[in-house]
């Protein structure tokens, strides 16, 4: 483990970069930095969504061993911004391909391999439902919330009328009679029209497979009183839906004219995906259907959802679309880890974060075993007990 000046001064690097980026959104509660910091050279990073960043930084001991990141398919685009930056911050770190597929996917590579330094998940009970079982680790920080979409194909019909029923909703007072009919309008375009499929993920491998099914209750119950109203008429007919291992799989059939609509999206990946594969839109969703408001998880825990595959039946709570990261026990590059949280707590970090669509959870809210958690990354971060609002959310 690097020793304290040198964690200290990546906290240092990670806000320089920042400051010189010049986002000034707050960041999480930071403590002073007394050990004193070392700058040796100066380089030169670029990031598709901002001006050239010029940063200060220090080389830092001890980086040889690879740095893998292991997350969520949907975290691909704001983790590859940040490990961007974080090589031309450290020329020497080594840093490995990075590993996104679904969260449960994820988990299940990290017990093979015990190759990553970061595991990521998109939702709240991956980690502990896997990595806490097998030792691997036995804290998670809770860092982004994100919201449930539906990405639209514009080539077809059904798309075009959709995407226009959400433009006239826009319009009308949310729970307004209009509002509520327009609403009803679009899922049974989605949900009931016997011409339309849908793209899913397994929710066995990916978070997003059983989102987009508490999604779809969630829409019953709002808009029909019967919260298994719209779930019956996709998932009770086998051929209403494809399903792949993971959401970000789904473009393919998209392209392909084999969907009209994927339900298996948050916004995270959605404002990046909906800009490379042309034709593509999305549409938000009301707070009390897209598992993106901390303040609906009571209304969200009046549905679960049940799934069977291959003789395994599981049942998901539907919570909120929450980020949440760990560092293995056995990580092979914990220093590097370390660096890419601070990274991840900057303000660059968390302008990143919202230009993907993920809120950021300030501070980072800790499950599990708060003393395990490293003391540099305790200024951004807090236990559960102290925000029991939260407590609902993880298992």
């Amino acid at each position: 483990m690097a020793s304290n000046s040198i964690l200290a001064a990546a906290i240092v690097v990670a806000l320089i970069v920042g400051v010189a980026a010049g986002y000034g959104i707050a960041s999480a509660h930071v403590g002073k930095v007394t050990s004193a910091t070392t700058l040796t050279s100066i380089t030169t990073v670029t990031l598709t969504t901002t001006s050239p960043v010029t940063v200060t930084v220090t080389h830092a001991p001890s980086l040889s061993q690879p740095f893998i990141v292991g997350a969520a398919g949907t975290l691909k685009f704001a983790f590859t911004d940040l490990l961007n930056i974080m090589k031309g911050m450290y020329p020497g770190l080594n840093i490995g391909q990075p590993y996104f597929k679904g969260s449960g996917d994820v988990a299940q590579y990290e017990l093979q391999t015990n190759q990553l330094s970061i595991m990521a998940s998109a939702d709240t009970t991956t980690i502990p439902s896997v990595l806490f079982t097998h030792n691997y680790t036995d804290y998670e920080i809770a860092f982004g919330v994100t919201q449930m979409v539906i990405i639209v194909d514009l080539n077809t019909t059904a798309g075009q009328e959709v995407y226009r029923l959400w433009q006239e909703a826009q319009s009308y007072p949310p729970l307004s009679a209009q509002w509520n009919n327009t609403w009803r309008e679009i899922f049974t375009i989605i949900a009931l029209n016997s011409s339309t499929v849908v793209g899913v993920s397994n929710p066995f491998t990916d978070p997003s497979g059983y989102q987009a099914q508490c999604m779809i209750k969630l829409a019953g119950l709002a808009f029909f009183n019967n919260a298994s109203y719209l779930y019956d008429a996709i998932y009770g007919h086998s051929s209403k839906y494809f399903m792949r291992n993971t959401e970000i799989d789904l473009f393919t059939l998209m392209q392909a004219g084999q969907i009209q609509f994927i339900l298996s999206a948050y916004l995270s990946n959605a404002l990046p995906q909906t800009q490379e594969y042309k034709g593509t839109a999305y549409i938000t969703l009301p707070p009390m259907v897209n598992l993106g408001n901390l303040s609906y998880v009571p209304y969200y825990h009046q549905v679960n959802v049940t799934w069977t595959e291959v003789g395994v039946t599981k049942t998901f709570i539907c919570n909120p679309v929450v980020y949440t990261v760990t560092i293995p026990k056995n990580a092979p590059n914990p220093t590097a880890a370390l660096y890419f949280l601070t990274l991840l707590y900057s303000p660059i970090g968390q302008k990143i974060l919202e230009e993907n669509g993920i809120q950021p959870i300030v501070p980072g809210i800790v499950y599990g075993n708060y003393s395990n958690v490293p003391a540099i990354l305790r200024p951004f971060t807090a236990p559960v007990s102290q925000y029991p609002q939260y407590a609902p959310i993880f298992p």
